[in-house]
């Protein structure tokens, strides 16, 4: 098993961008399936139906030798599987593009 945790530097859902305040997304590989969820905290409560939405979200990587930040472009469906006030919590329903290799961390 395999894990990875980023932070979102933004996000959009289906055509439009989300007021990020903060974010987080997990990867786990367990026997080469990967599972992936993200947690929201938006600037003000977004109204988002409880169903299957497109996602697409750059996250924070890691840094280069001299500090500045790289950033990796995701893509694909999640569920809304819950929500409270401005937290919106997404479980993937299938792929998530842009995952390679290099994301996750050597032993």
């Amino acid at each position: 098993m395999r894990h990875v945790q980023f932070h979102i530097a933004d996000i959009e859902l289906g055509p439009r961008a989300l007021p990020l305040k903060y974010g987080t997304v997990q990867i786990v590989e367990r026997d080469d399936v990967v599972d992936w969820e993200l947690v929201l905290h938006t600037i003000e409560s977004e109204p988002v139906a409880q169903a299957i939405h497109p996602l697409a979200f750059r996250a924070i990587t890691g840094a280069d030798d001299r500090g500045a930040l790289a950033f990796s472009r995701f893509h694909g469906e999640a569920a809304l599987v819950r929500w409270v006030d401005t937290t919106l919590v997404f479980r993937g329903a299938g792929l998530l593009s842009g995952l390679e290799e290099h994301h996750f961390p050597t032993a």
